[in-house]
């Protein structure tokens, strides 16, 4: 075996090896602490969200867009999602119910909107008596369920 021979295969194994680190640091995350009907969600890194679930086939991507996850809570059989939204020099929140655990992020199907507004939500406070939502501003929207909350637009 000539010299170059002996330098490639350290540099091709180097390569390979560097391949497979960067492919495994960007792997989906977990979202830790949040479940939903006996499955979790998971966040890949171009900020889609899945949840993984038994009795699907292959993950279900519940979320598309890029806005950031700021909160996210069980809430009866279902969860209850804070995103944050930047746009230029001003931050919106919006809070979804998904009773389904899909859809997390907008109002389609069973998901319903339970909050959208420029005042941050500091505290989900989900219970066997219902949903609490506080606002900064120490407003708080309340339901006697997860679905029930009234909505502010």
């Amino acid at each position: 075996m000539n010299n170059k021979h002996k330098l490639m295969l350290p540099v091709t194994t180097g390569l390979l090896m560097t391949l497979f680190c960067s492919q495994a640091i960007s792997a989906a995350k977990p979202m830790t602490g949040v479940s939903c009907q006996g499955g979790f969600f998971v966040r890949t890194p171009d900020k889609h969200i899945h949840w993984i679930n038994d009795e699907e086939a292959k993950p279900v991507q519940v979320y598309a867009q890029d806005d950031d996850i700021y909160a996210m809570a069980e809430c009866g059989t279902g969860v209850v999602t804070v995103f944050e939204k930047k746009q230029a020099e001003k931050t919106e929140y919006a809070a979804y119910y998904s009773p389904n655990c899909k859809d997390i992020g907008r109002e389609q199907g069973e998901t319903r909107t339970l909050y959208q507004g420029d005042v941050k939500i500091n505290r989900i406070r989900p219970s066997a008596d219902g949903l609490e939502i506080r606002l900064v501003n120490n407003q708080f929207l309340r339901g006697s369920s997860c679905s029930a909350v009234s909505a502010i637009k």
